[in-house]
């Protein structure tokens, strides 16, 4: 490496931080004269009474919490950022010790904070900060799990109270989360319980350049007043979003191929995995079960087709010569006949083999003799849309009986 790439003397280090503290200086001249940030000023007289409420003022002052705010050193608005929050600083007088954390912060944004007053912490706390006092968060963008962290952290009426945030708005996060997503379901379901308890009060929009609206959609503060009843035990709530998904997805114009890519990574609650799905409207369900041959015994397979009211419009099951020892093989025996009886437009089909409904919903890559059966299977469902949904052997007990 060239010695003019080089920054790790402490002379680089500390003229590093000088010439960075001039661009703060410079960002923080240019954001105090943008439209938005006088707007954020004149916004300051709404928050007063929730602020009041904490209480929050000259003699009891909140602490502050920054996350998400990425490195002032490497990016241009993390500095824009920075510097909304360092004038904020300056403008009242309710804002007690300050903490900053960022998993990219480098030696010398933490330098800087230091030099305007802000504590860079050297642990990853994960938004997991449980409320001790009155706390502030500014959290410009921040991510999901930021957010849902937070809130499971102080997720009791005393510590929601305590809390308030300076942020994107809520409201359009709890919008534009998904319930069928794995990694976001758990904030969806915070946002949406505490949405009764939260008072919104938004940073209107600026006339400024299109930087403000990009680097704070929807900024504003958030206040959490009449908290009660929050539930302890979250996974309760998620079940039930499930089931509210299922009834959407089974009711909606899917196609199969987006079917396989939520049931293709998604593991639902154990209880949609021991009790059957229910019978839904318009979709006729088929359970297959097959056992390879064992220890001399023939392989066997069998399945149950019922209708849309869960009526049983035909079973079977059958013995077959084969030296085939996979029951993944058995089963895909199975669904193969189950198809060729009937050809119904929305099909449901659940086995308790794992294997069986990762290989046709295309999470795993089948072996040669998979794959041939496979194909013959995905040509006998041309023209139906179908999902394949892995259940307990409990929830699969009328074909595992009538197959064995």
């Amino acid at each position: 490496m060239n010695d003019y790439m080089k920054l790790d003397t402490e002379f680089d280090i500390e003229d590093e931080v000088k010439r960075l503290l001039k661009e703060i200086d410079l960002m923080k001249r240019n954001v105090q004269n943008s439209n938005f940030y006088a707007k954020m000023v004149l916004g300051l007289k709404k928050i007063s009474p929730h602020l009041s409420d904490l209480p929050v003022g000259p003699n009891s002052k909140a602490k502050v919490v920054i996350y998400g705010l990425g490195s002032i050193e490497f990016n241009y608005n993390s500095q824009v950022q920075l510097a909304l929050f360092l004038l904020l600083k300056d403008r009242v007088d309710w804002m007690g010790d300050i903490e900053i954390y960022d998993p990219v912060m480098s030696i010398v944004d933490m330098k800087v904070f230091g030099i305007f007053g802000l504590k860079a912490l050297h642990n990853d706390e994960n938004g997991r900060r449980k409320a001790q006092g009155p706390t502030m968060f500014y959290m410009p963008s921040p991510s999901y799990f930021l957010l849902g962290n937070i809130l499971e952290a102080n997720w009791s009426s005393s510590s929601l109270e305590q809390i308030f945030l300076l942020t994107n708005s809520l409201e359009a996060m709890e919008e534009v989360l998904l319930f069928y997503d794995q990694f976001t379901v758990a904030t969806k379901i915070r946002l949406s319980i505490t949405h009764p308890f939260r008072k919104e009060i938004p940073i209107p929009e600026s006339s400024d350049c299109q930087m403000y609206p990009s680097l704070f959609p929807g900024f504003g503060w958030h206040f959490f007043k009449g908290v009660k009843d929050l539930p302890e035990c979250i996974w309760l709530y998620r079940q039930r979003y499930f089931e509210l998904v299922i009834k959407y997805d089974f009711n909606s114009k899917k196609i199969s191929k987006e079917f396989k890519e939520n049931l293709a990574f998604i593991r639902y609650p154990r209880n949609f995995r021991m009790c059957a799905l229910p019978h839904q409207h318009g979709w006729f369900k088929l359970n297959i079960y097959g056992i390879g041959r064992k220890e001399g015994e023939l392989g066997r397979y069998g399945g149950v087709f019922k209708d849309e009211g869960g009526n049983c419009l035909t079973k079977y099951c059958y013995k077959f010569e084969s030296n085939f020892e996979d029951d993944v093989i058995a089963g895909l025996a199975s669904l193969k006949y189950g198809l060729t009886l009937l050809k119904p437009e929305r099909l449901i089909v659940e086995s308790d083999n794992i294997m069986l409904v990762h290989y046709v919903n295309g999470r795993l890559k089948p072996n040669e003799i998979v794959k041939v059966k496979l194909e013959e299977i995905f040509e006998l469902l041309t023209g139906i849309t179908y999902v394949v949904y892995h259940v307990y052997e409990e929830a699969n007990k009328v074909a595992r009986e009538w197959g064995l």
